[in-house]
């Protein structure tokens, strides 16, 4: 009886997206408008910005350095994990750095027992330095909105066509890092997609969990 339902909800769900499939081809994704584009970027920038004073700085975005004398509640970590997730992806620089140097805080060519327990943070501390200097356009230590979001004046270069859109072939032709990033991070800022983005991207979750959903049915039917 489990077998037999299992594989009705499975046909069910698969016949429901192939037939949201079948409407979505005549109704395709037109692409990211400069304006989505400039949302995901501010979402990200104000949930970075967790003093809201405008600008990001080294001690909001290092947050290992946060000790609380007090648990987190399920809602303030989700958010910090929101927040790390964004770090990693946004000020993670890819720049070789000399461990050793940054480590030895103090310049006396050798690492004494606290240099070398704080090892990591001062390496974790000097990348997230360098991601903010990588931004910081006008060298006062901290990353403005309009610094956060600079790369997106290229818009109208990556929109080949000209018609306000960067849809996917434009997309597979964009090497800019930053670009690629704000799109991948729009969900992790909160950002609230809605209309026919927010029906695609639902449709593709529903096809692949049908997808991985399907195999495990037949072998338990063959069970």
């Amino acid at each position: 009886m489990k077998k037999a339902l299992i594989l009705v909800i499975s046909f069910i769900l698969l016949t429901s997206v192939s037939s949201y499939a079948q409407r979505s081809s005549t109704n395709t994704w037109a692409g990211y408008s400069l304006n989505q584009l400039e949302t995901f970027s501010s979402n990200v920038f104000e949930l970075l910005d967790s003093d809201k004073n405008g600008s990001i700085t080294l001690d909001e975005i290092d947050l290992m350095k946060e000790e609380s004398e007090e648990p987190l509640s399920e809602e303030e970590l989700a958010l910090q994990r929101r927040r790390m997730n964004l770090i990693s992806s946004y000020f993670w620089t890819e720049e070789e750095i000399n461990t050793f140097e940054v480590a030895d805080t103090n310049g006396d060519g050798s690492l004494n027992r606290d240099e070398y327990d704080n090892l990591e943070s001062s390496v974790r501390t000097r990348i997230l330095e360098l991601g903010i200097e990588s931004l910081d356009t006008d060298q006062n230590g901290s990353v403005e909105a309009k610094e956060f979001s600079a790369h997106l004046e290229s818009f109208n270069e990556w929109d080949n066509d000209g018609n306000g859109t960067i849809d996917r072939a434009e997309m597979r032709e964009i090497s800019n890092r930053r670009f690629h990033t704000d799109i991948r991070s729009r969900w992790t800022a909160g950002d609230s997609l809605v209309g026919e983005e927010r029906r695609r991207l639902v449709f593709e979750r529903e096809l692949r969990a049908t997808e991985r959903q399907l195999p495990a049915a037949s072998e338990r039917k063959k069970d």
